[in-house]
């Protein structure tokens, strides 16, 4: 009998991403985070002459933090625990939005920290990816985690009968990004989540 389907993305769900990226744009290249919105390209500024970059800089800065930094991120509070005990009657799928290159690397640091979980690579929109793991696995419930309202929208249009959970690991974050209108729920802790997930997925 198929088991139940957790699909989970991992920056600010699992592993915290915007301290350790912090660390690094003041470290490396002498840039500043402060968020003043949830765009990238809006909050980082160079320290030299405080002027800001284009989104066009955003995505060498994250293939850097990825290829060289990935071993600074940390877990949020009680991710493992959670997963862990999910796992025991569900398949956990960590559904990440990073390169190919980034996937065996990534896998590592979350098996690292207790996390040894399937990983897979998607660049866009989540929806599809959804669609196509629910349609393969056909599982008795499933439910999608992730940060950002546009991939609950994604799922929302792809696979509607998949669970939505919003979530945000990061406390700055939270203030800056509103409950995704297209999730059927937003919990920001994993002590909180774990037994409304148990729910959606019958493990209660």
């Amino acid at each position: 009998m198929p088991r139940p389907l957790v699909i989970c993305d991992c920056d600010e769900v699992l592993l915290h991403f915007a301290e350790p990226f912090r660390d690094y744009l003041g470290s490396v290249h002498d840039m500043e985070l402060n968020f003043g919105s949830f765009s990238l390209a809006g909050s980082i500024r160079r320290r030299a002459c405080g002027s800001g970059i284009t989104q066009a800089d955003v995505e060498p800065l994250l293939d850097g933090f990825f290829e060289d930094w990935i071993d600074r991120q940390f877990p949020a509070t009680g991710a493992v625990e959670a997963l862990a005990e999910l796992s025991r009657g569900a398949d956990i799928v960590i559904l990440t939005n990073v390169k190919d290159m980034v996937r065996t690397r990534r896998g590592a640091e979350l098996t690292r920290h207790g996390m040894p979980y399937e990983v897979m690579c998607n660049r866009g929109p989540k929806g599809p990816p959804v669609a196509a793991l629910v349609a393969e696995r056909q599982p008795s419930a499933a439910i999608f985690i992730d940060d950002l309202p546009p991939h609950h929208g994604s799922v929302a249009t792809h696979a509607p009968d998949v669970h939505r959970l919003h979530m945000v690991a990061d406390p700055e974050l939270r203030a800056l990004i509103p409950p995704a209108p297209d999730a059927n729920t937003r919990i920001d802790d994993w002590a909180s989540a774990l037994p409304y997930i148990r729910g959606v997925l019958g493990l209660v």
